[in-house]
């Protein structure tokens, strides 16, 4: 996942944002559409939104991630002007996806810092920070997962 800035509202005309700001998103989806693409007759989105990676960097690299979004919010930030001049525009938020080194035996207790270029740039743009924590084994711990309800359905 690595930092992705999230775009949303309930009435953010997706199309529109795009066109007018010129900026590309990794994806996009519209206020109505299944939640999952997989179960059309299921659970529907409340509101419309747009992602886009602002880094590539893999979980264990917050430092990079971090560089990287200060490296895109600099070159993009014309484009990134629209957020707070658009109305429908609910929440933008910069999310960075990062390990839990938290283990209970070596390592109890995590702290991460933001430095002051990335909190101005992101001020300046309205954007707000979320950091997400995710275990280590999350790729295992899903597949575990995944394996159950695969022989339950079976």
């Amino acid at each position: 996942m690595s930092c992705i800035l999230w775009i949303c509202g309930k009435n953010f005309d997706v199309d529109r944002f795009i066109e007018k700001s010129k900026i590309k998103p990794t994806r996009k989806s519209y206020k109505g559409q299944a939640k999952l693409k997989t179960n059309s007759d299921g659970e529907k989105l409340t509101q419309s939104l747009i992602s886009i990676q602002t880094s590539k960097a893999e979980f264990d690299n917050l430092k990079k991630q971090i560089s990287d979004t200060i490296r895109y919010l600099k070159r993009n930030k014309k484009k990134l002007a629209h957020i707070n001049s658009t109305k429908g525009i609910d929440c933008a938020i910069l999310d960075f996806g990062i390990d839990l080194k938290i283990d209970r035996k070596n390592i109890l207790t995590q702290s991460e810092i933001f430095p002051n270029e990335l909190l101005k740039l992101a001020g300046e743009l309205g954007l707000d920070i979320e950091l997400s924590l995710y275990p280590v084994d999350l790729q295992a711990i899903l597949e575990k997962k995944y394996s159950k309800t695969k022989q339950k359905s079976e």
